[in-house]
């Protein structure tokens, strides 16, 4: 279970500070709620043209949003430095969620304001470390809107052939 931090203002405003960039109202508001943790909506859509040589298809799972702190003993927004260049990926990424092979991110190369949301899959194509970056949405509250959850299984529907045999 992930420790519940403090938010508020000041810590939103020393973090901004810190990564260099202004966070999105929305992404403020999102994390004033419940600062990190579980999405109850966890799923967005990749577009299909951009994820042929992808094997995981065109639905993406995002299990957590990292909360904003400033422990050195938890993985946290603020770990984004770190994290890009361990992966030796922009550091004008600010990363909401990865698990090192699949990247989240706010995009602030080109702005530093209302950046746009991307998806960073490694590459499997070539020996080397590779990249492709997929932009899921224009901005971080059209991204809040593409998010869904997956309605749960009804036990009739399965088939028998599930079962043990």
């Amino acid at each position: 279970m992930r420790p519940v931090y403090p938010i508020n203002t000041e810590i939103i405003e020393k973090a901004e500070a810190n990564l260099g960039v202004k966070l999105p109202q929305s992404f403020i508001d999102l994390m004033k709620q419940k600062n990190g943790g579980e999405l109850n909506y966890p799923y967005f859509m990749v577009p299909t043209s951009k994820v042929e040589h992808h094997p995981y298809g065109d639905r993406q799972n995002i299990p957590c949003i990292e909360p904003i702190h400033f422990e050195t003993d938890d993985i946290s927004l603020l770990s984004s430095k770190e994290h890009l260049k361990d992966a030796n990926l922009s550091k004008e990424l600010v990363v909401l969620w990865n698990d090192y092979h699949h990247w989240l991110v706010l995009d602030y190369r080109h702005s530093k304001v209302n950046p746009s949301v991307l998806y960073i899959i490694e590459s499997y194509l070539t020996d080397e470390i590779a990249w492709d970056f997929i932009e899921i949405a224009s901005s971080f509250d059209d991204f809040l809107k593409k998010l869904f959850r997956l309605p749960p299984l009804d036990p009739k529907q399965l088939k028998t052939s599930y079962g043990q045999r």
